[in-house]
């Protein structure tokens, strides 16, 4: 097993293999998955600006080497339970593809080939769905994330939030 900290810097690509590699992390209680692949680098937060009248899912933007990058809290946006205390959520999972984006994370436990079992919303190209299956890592259950999909969700609760707001 590899710490994160060693595996800065992948390439980007929407290709998802059962068995690929994948970056392991923990949000509050809960453990999730990404493909490697779509993972730019993982870091200590830096200082977030709030964005003002905005759905709480977008934390808020983190200067990072240069450049603006929206921060956005799995949980709210899941609505899978009260956002988690700032002190506990202290890294950013940075990731580049169509656009660069990150989620604020716990914790980074590993780089890991783990064997997932793909869920039947999950599969296909075109799939936005978020939780694309699950898998098994260090005796723990690890919901494996599409970033796709947690991309295209982030950008259309956003978007409704604006528009209710300007109704």
């Amino acid at each position: 097993m590899k710490p994160l900290a060693d595996c800065h810097q992948f390439t980007s690509s929407s290709s998802f293999s059962p068995t690929s590699k994948h970056c392991v992390f923990r949000c509050g209680e809960s453990w999730y998955s990404v493909p490697a692949v779509s993972v730019r680098e993982i870091v200590m937060a830096p200082n977030l600006v709030r964005v003002p009248s905005c759905h709480q899912a977008l934390v808020g933007l983190g200067h990072l080497r240069g450049e603006f990058i929206p921060v956005i809290a799995l949980d709210r946006l899941m609505g899978t339970g009260s956002a988690q205390e700032a002190s506990q959520l202290n890294c950013l999972l940075v990731f580049q593809g169509s656009s660069i984006w990150s989620l604020l994370v716990s914790d980074s436990a590993a780089l890991e080939s783990i064997e997932t079992i793909v869920s039947p919303d999950g599969r296909g190209e075109n799939a936005n769905s978020v939780v694309i299956g699950t898998a098994l890592f260090q005796d723990r259950i690890v919901r494996v994330l599409n970033p796709a999909g947690l991309l295209a969700n982030a950008q259309q609760v956003l978007e409704q939030f604006w528009q209710a707001a300007a109704d």
